[in-house]
Order: structure tokens, then sequence, then C-alpha cells
């Protein structure tokens, strides 16, 4: 116990992780809102309205359609706009903060558990220096994953008290789900706590305990009932994505069983070899697995059997790694589309909760180690050689981290990291559109559109590299392209209106313009003669 004798002072832990956190992540503070965080400026008048705060709990995420519902996310982009304005600097900070006390609550929550600071330090100091979460923290929409496993430790540090605030396990059960569904794994890690408490779970446990049960389950069942009135009923379960975003709600039941179990391999190696890092994975950066004989199949079918293992065999034995293995499978399945498909098909920000459980069970096996060496010398080395390692991770994460900064650092990134992604390869080649470079943006745009000729936005900026270049009829087909698929991009009716200007079609854009303008012939008219007068 003579290493790490500072770990007995809890304020010494938060300062350095306070420190470290911001020494890797501290460039992001300089990013913009980059991509879905547009979304978030886009509600802000809404968001920040807290006259209408019960708006804001029955408010979806951001659309019914999509299936989700996550009030503390929204309440947390509510009280940003609210006390700091719409500056992105004060929504990168509150990710950084967020991330500092989620690495302090793990580390004083196996403190608290298995009255062991050296295992407590190692897992906290693993998890913060992870590169694999770049994506959570440096970017804005990362908060909901932050929020869920903030919340979840708040509930997980309350059930750990000899004296348990029976209002305050309640409502951070339910902030945890409202920050993301997975959030629910906090239920069945409550249920091995309740039963390592008591050595025992029977009717007079449950009776026992049956008012911090009744907490959870309060909570739980609150946020599926505002759930439930703020997605109807079409939207309750469902979820409504297109093949771009995840291909595997377009497969059948077999492949999308083996595809996930890939993605889970995928997310294990990257989490611990963190090697081309990427911002997506869409459509078909990740092609679907029709075949269950594939190495890497069966490698995710070894890590979906192995917690279920160590949770049975480990259950009375070893409350640590029963405790990992269960954060880790419960947190991963909501999101694995083994069950049922998601939103997407992958994302390194869906196994930031999953990668407590895996830092959790690699912390206990290095502390295991490292008992087991029997000589100061040998010991050293160890903590050597695993120090380098932290350092390895410390370094790729805050190189990492500043892609996450601009659009123009994302969407290039994206298509050197995912050259398969239709998704990738238009938002490269928007980019290059935006810089200017028409021939850039058209190759990028013709790549993304041989590999699936439907993601709308794609064909609309195809159609604008087009125009730009003078050729009219190959630019109004890609328009009329994007409006026709199964998700239209509306911009196509916008940029046909210059387009019918440039023929002198005068009717045909009158006619477009009606969908931005119902009911304003005069400010149509006063639109069109305006935009004659300056290009005659």
């Amino acid at each position: 116990m003579q290493y790490l004798n500072f770990l007995k002072k809890n304020w010494i832990i938060l300062v350095l992780f306070f420190i470290l956190t911001f020494t890797i992540y501290g460039s992001s503070l300089s990013g913009d809102f980059v991509y879905d965080d547009r979304s978030i400026v886009e509600n802000a008048v809404a968001l920040s309205d807290f006259q209408k705060v019960d708006q804001i709990f029955m408010h979806p995420y951001w659309q019914a359609e999509n299936g989700l519902y996550r009030p503390s996310t929204l309440l947390s982009y509510g009280l940003n706009f609210l006390i700091f304005g719409q500056s992105p600097f004060s929504f990168h900070l509150v990710n950084l903060l967020l991330y500092v006390f989620i690495c302090f609550f793990i580390y004083l929550l196996i403190k608290r558990l298995f009255k062991n600071e050296i295992l407590a330090f190692i897992t906290a100091f693993l998890f913060l220096v992870l590169p694999i979460h770049t994506e959570v923290v440096a970017n804005i929409t990362g908060r909901s994953e932050l929020l869920a496993l903030f919340f979840s430790l708040l509930t997980l540090l309350e059930f750990s008290k000899e004296k348990i605030n029976f209002y305050l396990l309640g409502l951070w059960t339910f902030l945890a789900i409202g920050g993301k569904e997975t959030g629910i794994a906090v239920l069945p890690a409550l249920l091995l706590l309740l039963y390592h408490r008591e050595n025992k779970i029977n009717l007079e446990i449950i009776k026992k305990y049956f008012k911090e049960i009744s907490a959870v389950m309060i909570g739980i069942v609150f946020y599926f009932f505002l759930r439930f009135f703020s997605l109807g009923i079409d939207n309750f379960l469902n979820i409504k994505t297109s093949l771009i975003e995840n291909p595997l709600l377009f497969t059948d039941t077999f492949s999308r069983f083996a595809t996930s179990l890939k993605i889970l391999w995928m997310y294990f190696y990257k989490t611990f070899w963190p090697v081309n890092l990427c911002s997506d994975y869409s459509y078909n950066q990740i092609p679907i697995i029709h075949n269950w004989l594939n190495i890497e199949v069966l490698l995710g079918l070894l890590l979906i059997i192995t917690p279920i293992f160590l949770i049975i065999k480990y259950f009375n034995k070893s409350q640590t790694i029963a405790l990992g293995s269960t954060i880790f499978l419960f947190s991963f399945l909501p999101i694995s589309n083994i069950f049922f498909p998601i939103g997407t098909i992958a994302g390194e920000r869906l196994f930031f909760f999953p990668s407590l459980g895996l830092s959790m069970l690699v912390s206990f096996l290095i502390y295991k180690i490292f008992t087991l060496i029997n000589t100061e010398d040998k010991k050293k080395i160890f903590i050597f050689c695993i120090s380098i390692l932290l350092l390895i991770y410390t370094i790729l994460a805050s190189v990492r981290q500043s892609v996450w900064t601009t659009e123009e650092k994302l969407f290039l990134s994206g298509a050197q990291c995912a050259p398969d992604s239709v998704l990738s390869r238009s938002n490269s080649g928007a980019m290059y559109l935006i810089k200017g470079d028409l021939d850039k943006a058209e190759e990028e745009l013709l790549i993304s559109k041989n590999i699936k000729p439907i993601y709308s936005k794609g064909l609309n900026n195809l159609g604008l590299v087009y125009f730009r270049q003078g050729k009219i009829k190959e630019a109004k087909k890609l328009y009329f392209e994007a409006l026709r698929q199964d998700y239209p991009y509306a911009g196509a009716i916008e940029n046909l209106i210059p387009l019918y200007l440039q023929e002198k079609n005068i009717e045909k854009a009158k006619f477009w313009m009606t969908f931005l303008y119902p009911n304003q012939e005069e400010l149509i008219d006063t639109t069109i003669k305006k935009y004659l007068e300056e290009n005659k």
C-alpha cells in the first residue's frame, strides 16, 4: 500500500482528473457546433424558455419518428442556453466537467464498494484516458452518453450508502434513463449490489428494501410514462431510420445478429487498440454479414458469452468481476442492434457506458497481476509498463479529439477512415463544395452516389456542383432524385428555384417557391423580380 498513498485524499483525485481531462480535451473548448450539434442550435429558443419547461419534458429527441426521448439531455441544453447563451464554448465546457466527475464517481464507487483505493484509481484512470471516448467528450451531442453514465453512477453511489435517500434514488434513476436509454443498465447493477449488500435476495429482503426498490421503479415507470405521451403509440418502441444510417433495420434477423456481433468485436479492440477511430460507420462501411463462419462474428459471440459466464461463476465469489460484467453486458444490449434495431448501425459514442464494465474487468486483472508479483523491482517494471500504456492512450486521445473541433476536420477525416461510407463521402464532397473546389467535390459526391444512390442530401449537393459548373440538365435531374427518395432533402426545392429562374421559366420557379412561402404571392413576385434584376 506504499504505492499511491495520495489516493487517501479524494480531493486530490478530483483535481488530478480535472487537470488530466483538460489537458487531453482542453482544445475542444474552441470547437464549434458540428454536424448533429446543429439540431441543438436550431431548437435554442424552445429549449431556453424555462417558463415552458413542461414542453421540454414532453419534447422528443428531436423528432418523434426517431423513437428517442431524452429529457435530461434536452434540459441540460436548455440550461446551457439560459445561463451561458449560444456560444459552443459553454457546451464543450459542461461536457468536460461531466467527464471529470464521471471519472471521479467511478473512483468513489469502486473505493466504497471494494475498499480498494488502488483498484479504484486504476479503473477510473484507465476509463479517463481511453481514446474511444473522444467522440463523447469532444462532440457536444455526446452529452446524452455523459448524462446517462453520470446519473447512473449517482444512483449506484446513493444505493451504496448506509442511509439511502428515497427521493434522490428515484430522481437519479429517472435522469439516468432520461439522459439516454442505456441508463436502464443501472437496474441490474442495483439488483447485484442489493444481493451483495445482504448476501441473498428473498421476500424478506425485498420487504426490507421495498422503499428503495419502489424509488427505482417509480423513476423507470415515470420515464416510460412520459416517453409514451411524448412519442405517441406509434413511436413508443419503434424506430424509423434510413438504410444509410442503419442497414441492419432492412436485413433479416440472422444477418443482423451476426453483423452486431462483428461490431461488438470492433468496439472491443478499438477500446484497447485505438487504431483507425472513426466518426462514421454508416452504409456501407460495415457490410452486412450473412455467414456466421466469420472470425470477427465468432469473437463477438465470445464477448457476449464471456460476461454471462463471469456473472454466473463469480456472482458470489467476486463482486468486482460480477459488477463489471453486468455493467458491460446490460449497457451494451440496448445499443447492440441484436434484439431490436436502433437508429444507427454503429458509433464509438455508443460504447461509452459499456466501456466502464470493460475498464473494471481489465483494471481488476491488472491489479491481480500486480499483487502476484513477488519482488519490488518487478513491481516497478510492471507499473512502468502500465504507465507507458496509459501515456500512449492519453496522447492518442488528445490527438483524436481535435477532429471534432470543426466540420471541415470532421468530414475530411471521416472520408479517410470510412472510405466506403455514403455519408462520409457525401460530407467530404460538401466541404470541398463550400471551399469552391468543384472538381474534388464532384469526385467525392460521385463516389458517394456510386456506393448507393439514395442519400438525398448527397444527390442535392452533386446537383449544386453541376449547377455551378453550368450543367443545368444534370443538376435538375439530381434535385428531383433528391426529392424522390424515402427521406427527401427539402433543400433541393430551394435549389430548383434559381435553376428555373436561370432558364427564365418563371412559372416553374413560382410553383416551387409556393412550397417555401405558401400564400405569400407578393413576397414571391418581389423575390423573383429582385433575382432577375440582379442577374441580368
